[in-house]
């Protein structure tokens, strides 16, 4: 009998062993370590990604701990990226993680890839950007094509609560949501129409007047006085629930990984020779001994 117990078994089932071993030599950079961007690291790492590059300048707020994964009572005031690096080190310790505490500006150029690659020891291999502001996310998007690395790229996850009106698409397919209009339009504004994976909503977002800072908005951010992403910075508040913004980070994963799965037969995918009968199982495993 070929029986090998690890970590990523179940995984390895699955895409065979040609497949697993395409993800542990992959190198992926993520972009923004919020709600989307934290369940989006959380489901590469438990693929068995080789190396994850996870870049967001912002620290915990309060108002995270409702659809961020790392948010927490005794979190807040803590780095994103740190608290994701040392989260995903514990799902997988073989793996190579690294953060980048930084905010990506066009100023930057090419900066993250190049730091990126530098503690990696590799190149990056694609993109999922997470970021939410509108000018860094254009240029991250046109660096990457113009850089050759493929990119999945989140669209507006906020204001919107049914899960069902979620799509993944080229970019040039993407509707209703006006976050993706604006995207597309500074876009054309530099000659790029399509070649970007993006996970968007059909569902028309909710009306987020009352949100607006100066009414009913106060910011107790305990970083309040950092430079960028300081709710008093923003023009609008959007609201959130729980669910939304990771299910477009696990759609971003999702995509991402069959892209990378794309000429395996899966009919005839090398991996366990024999499916083990329980007492097979119990006899490698040792069960019931420490």
């Amino acid at each position: 009998m070929s029986f090998r117990n690890h970590r990523f078994s179940r995984l390895e089932l699955l895409v065979g062993r040609e497949g697993l071993g395409r993800f542990r030599n992959l190198h992926i950079l993520i972009v923004g370590a919020g709600g989307v961007g934290s369940f989006a690291a959380e489901a590469i790492a438990r693929s068995a990604i080789g190396k994850v590059t996870i870049v967001d300048h912002d620290e915990v707020c309060v108002t995270n701990v409702n659809r961020q994964l790392h948010a927490f009572t005794d979190t807040v005031g803590k780095k994103k990226v740190e608290l994701l690096v040392e989260r995903l080190k514990k799902i997988n310790p073989l793996a190579g993680y690294f953060g980048i505490a930084e905010h990506h500006h066009p100023d930057k150029e090419n900066f993250i890839f190049e730091e990126a690659e530098r503690l990696a020891g590799q190149p990056v291999d694609a993109v999922i950007d997470c970021i939410d502001t509108l000018i860094p996310k254009v240029d991250l998007l046109a660096r990457s094509l113009k850089l050759g690395i493929p990119i999945w790229s989140s669209m507006g996850s906020a204001s919107r609560m049914d899960p069902a009106q979620i799509r993944c698409a080229d970019i040039s397919e993407t509707r209703v949501d006006p976050f993706a209009k604006q995207i597309r339009a500074k876009l054309r504004e530099i000659g790029i129409s399509e070649g970007i994976r993006a996970v968007f909503s059909i569902e028309d977002p909710i009306d987020p007047e009352q949100a607006v800072p100066g009414t009913e908005w106060h910011c107790i951010c305990p970083t309040i006085e950092k430079e960028f992403g300081a709710c008093q910075h923003k023009r609008v508040m959007l609201g959130t629930i729980s669910y939304l913004p990771p299910m477009f980070g696990l759609w971003l994963a999702g995509d991402l990984l069959q892209h990378f799965l794309k000429g395996i037969d899966f009919k005839k995918r090398d991996t366990f020779e024999k499916i083990p009968t329980y007492d097979e199982f119990k006899k490698v495993l040792k069960l019931g001994k420490q």
